[in-house]
């Protein structure tokens, strides 16, 4: 049986998990020019990805900075406190990098996203 500890990093982790899908799958629906406008070139529809990706980023941060609190409470903690710190600490730590990472890409993307589809 799961403790408390564990059961709130596995709900916010549910919720990153979405938040980075959506973040890095935007850019790439982008390029499949179902939604683009027709006097839009792919570039500006591509670059306006990142916009979109760098919020569904921010996003999945907070929710790995909430999975961060739930490994650092203040106060007393039970006895399943440390198993969950040995289980999920790596995991939480990996999921900030990769947050700050979508977020670092998205921005690249928004602000430089048209620079390379415009020399096709």
């Amino acid at each position: 049986m799961s403790c408390h500890y564990e059961k709130a990093i596995l709900k916010e982790r549910k919720w990153f998990i979405l938040f980075c899908l959506l973040s890095f799958l935007f850019p790439i629906f982008a390029l499949t020019e179902i939604f683009k406008p027709i006097d839009e070139s792919l570039g500006v529809w591509f670059q306006r990805s990142g916009a979109t990706c760098v919020v569904f980023a921010i996003f999945a941060e907070f929710k790995a900075v909430k999975m961060s609190k739930v490994l650092a409470p203040s106060g007393f903690v039970s006895t399943s406190y440390n198993t969950a710190v040995k289980k999920y600490h790596f995991q939480v730590q990996v999921f900030n990098y990769i947050a700050i990472f979508l977020v670092v890409f998205g921005t690249f993307v928004w602000g430089y996203g048209d620079i390379p589809l415009n020399q096709i």
